[in-house]
């Protein structure tokens, strides 16, 4: 029954077997070392970013070790997927190391789906989608196969000189072992100074150890999984062309332009009537604010924001989905199509220029904050995305849309990394509050809790703030960045280490900014 399913799965995903072993000792040699990295208390920096590249350059190793020629676009997508995880030694803020994460991912799980790059540029969304679930399928379980076909792999008749040498070390290790403890206790009863050395010896935390073995086991499990991917393709072979066995294209679910027609006039007399209804609170501002009995700065800025980014982010889907299902009998059906698409694209631009607007008086109001920074960001992403759907799709040219999606959905991400959202949001706090008298006030303690991307912002505008401000930001920054907190190499980050530099040239300001006490109302 295993000789079946490995024979099945091997056919899937084919691979010589003289690289299992291979593959063993790089996964277990990344094991290790990801341990000896990424076993430390703090947050994940240059240590993950190493242990990626690692991972990377074992692939390409790998791959040369095949004897396979080098393609170009897969070393290339490792190269993205390495330079995205050098992010995590640069920004500390959190969302930031997620995206960074998350785009390496891809960038790997589109490096390992088939063994010609050049296949990124004509896929589509679902390819893509396809790629990044069956690299982490294969991150997780194709490690089994590789274990399993290491140990059937080989008769003991053909072993060669290294392998019955091994064989003979092990079993001698084991005549010995029984004999050495034997001995070993007769000595230590007979010399309290040996007795000593080996109670020395013998001491280690077992809960120490065992966590060390998971983080060893874990990653090493997940980089033969993924190494497997790379070297036979993630896409199974049986699924891996395009045409259906008789030579045609494989057929599809279609409707036709009256069921297409009619859910895309739907929506769009949705959206129409409530750009419509709601025009005058949409793009009212400050002056509908005032005049509006019981409508405050929040209700206004707050209410509908992000269901009015889901909203943009769905309508993507919706009509890429409408494209493709719908059957063009004629070219009629193609018009029709285009003028729904194209009206509900300009209805949800209007609609995402008025959570734009709800930004912009929540700002004024009350401040920025992350989520509201990175929901802009994804906001004005969807719709630059939403005419590069009516470029390409509304035009003909799908083909187009799916790379266009995935290298500006990076770029964008590159460009966040550049912005620094930490930083412009602490700027944009200490503006507002410079400008003069806010609705709101400046919330001294939420600005502290920001990232270390923030703190050089923090501490060169301390001396603008009121008194109380001083001394809460400067209680906080004391507490997170002062001399006092510990710092290795292992988990180093180039915007924490600034941040501790910063505080740490302006300790006396800070340390004066809190009184006489050294401490604040709480």
């Amino acid at each position: 029954m295993w000789d079946q399913a490995l024979a099945a799965l091997g056919r899937l995903y084919p691979l010589p077997p003289a690289m299992t072993v291979w593959l063993v000792a790089a996964g277990a040699a990344l094991g290790v070392l990801g341990d000896g990295l990424l076993y430390t208390p703090g947050p994940p920096g240059v240590n993950l970013s190493l242990w990626i590249a690692s991972v990377a350059a074992a692939a390409l190793a790998l791959e040369r070790r095949m004897a396979v020629g080098l393609d170009l676009g897969r070393a290339a997508w490792l190269g993205v997927g390495v330079m995205f995880a050098a992010g995590l030694a640069w920004r500390d803020a959190p969302p930031l190391k997620l995206l960074a994460l998350g785009c390496a991912a891809v960038a790997f799980a589109l490096a390992a789906y088939r063994l010609d790059g050049s296949w990124v540029r004509r896929a589509g969304v679902l390819r893509y989608a396809a790629a990044l679930a069956l690299g982490a399928v294969h991150a997780w379980t194709a490690a089994t196969l590789t274990l399993l076909e290491a140990t059937t792999s080989g008769r003991p008749t053909e072993r060669g000189p290294g392998r019955r040498r091994s064989a003979a070390v092990a079993r001698g290790l084991l005549i010995a072992a029984p004999l050495v403890a034997v001995f070993g206790a007769l000595l230590v009863s007979a010399d309290a100074a040996f007795e000593a050395l080996v109670r020395n010896l013998l001491q280690f935390d077992l809960d120490r150890l065992a966590s060390h073995v998971v983080v060893f086991a874990v990653l090493a499990w997940l980089s033969i999984g993924y190494l497997r991917g790379f070297l036979s393709g993630t896409e199974p072979r049986a699924f891996s062309k395009e045409a259906s066995p008789a030579g045609g294209t494989a057929k599809h679910l279609s409707l036709g332009i009256t069921e297409v027609a009619t859910a895309l006039a739907a929506l769009d007399l949705l959206f129409l009537l409530f750009v419509v209804l709601q025009l005058r609170y949409l793009f009212g501002g400050e002056a509908l604010v005032r005049t509006t009995p019981g409508l405050t700065y929040a209700e206004y800025a707050r209410r509908g924001f992000f269901e009015l980014v889901f909203a943009a982010v769905l309508v993507i889907p919706v009509l890429l989905a409408a494209d493709g299902l719908l059957e063009r009998r004629s070219r009629r059906d193609a018009l029709v199509f285009r003028l729904l698409a194209g009206l509900q694209i300009a209805l949800m631009l209007a609609i995402a220029a008025s959570a734009l607007e709800r930004l912009r008086l929540y700002r004024a109001a009350y401040g920025l904050t992350e989520s509201r920074f990175y929901a802009a960001a994804l906001l004005l992403w969807t719709g630059a995305m939403l005419l590069w759907l009516a470029a390409t799709v509304l035009r003909g040219r799908r083909e187009e849309f799916a790379f266009g999606l995935l290298t500006s959905g990076l770029a964008a991400v590159a460009l966040l990394f550049f912005l620094n959202p930490d930083a412009v949001i602490a700027r944009t706090n200490l503006a507002r509050l410079a400008s003069g008298p806010a609705p709101g006030r400046f919330d001294a303690a939420y600005v502290a809790s920001l990232s270390a991307d923030a703190v050089p912002v923090l501490v060169a505008a301390l001396d603008s703030l009121p008194p109380e401000a001083q001394c809460r930001l400067a209680r906080r920054l004391l507490r997170r960045w002062g001399p006092e907190r510990e710092a290795s190499l292992r988990d180093w980050n180039w915007s924490v280490a600034r941040a501790r530099d910063a505080v740490s040239a302006h300790q006396g300001r800070l340390r004066a900014a809190l009184g006489p006490g050294q401490t604040c109302p709480p």
